[in-house]
């Protein structure tokens, strides 16, 4: 039979101390990649809730036969969708069907706050009225997408590199 000595019972402290440590380091990397992997996934999340109010707009302007538009607020954190009951705007205003308001900020392409009350106007064919392109900042976030393109006939989501939004 064999006999059981001290230093068989168990771990000692200079072990678990050592375990302890690498586990310790090993959640913390994982946390600060977490938190970047969370960051790029609002960003995402974001630019797709924009890109669909757009195409929204685009789609009831067509099938309502009514001009709708986005209004951008002044501060950059938000818009709203307007419906109009007239094709002169400066007669009857729109009504506001919903607000949005974001904790990223909305820019414009060269990363300059969208000024107060600029509308992205659609038509009842479903067009736009201006080419625009906006974005989600931070744009070095290594997020997929993060810009959208308004042109006249489509709306495009892709993603910042050189100043220049990469259409997906």
């Amino acid at each position: 039979m064999k006999r059981i000595s001290k230093n068989d019972l168990g771990f000692s402290l200079i072990e678990l101390i050592i375990v302890v440590s690498i586990t310790g380091i090993l959640l913390s990397i994982a946390a600060i990649n977490f938190s970047s992997w969370n960051k790029k996934v609002q960003i995402e999340k974001q630019t797709r809730e924009i890109f669909n109010d757009f195409n929204n707009a685009r789609s009831e302007s067509i099938f309502k036969k009514k001009r709708h538009s986005i209004v951008f607020n002044g501060t950059g954190d938000g818009y709203s969708f307007k419906i109009y009951n007239s094709h002169d705007e400066s007669k009857f205003a729109g009504t506001v069907v919903f607000s949005k308001k974001y904790s990223n900020a909305i820019r414009s392409e060269n990363g300059s706050v969208i000024p107060d009350n600029t509308t992205l106007l659609y038509d009842i064919r479903g067009f736009a009225l201006d080419e625009k392109t906006i974005r989600v900042e931070p744009i070095d976030s290594g997020a997929a997408y993060d810009c959208i393109v308004i042109s006249p006939s489509r709306t495009n989501i892709g993603q910042m590199s050189g100043g220049v939004c990469v259409q997906k």
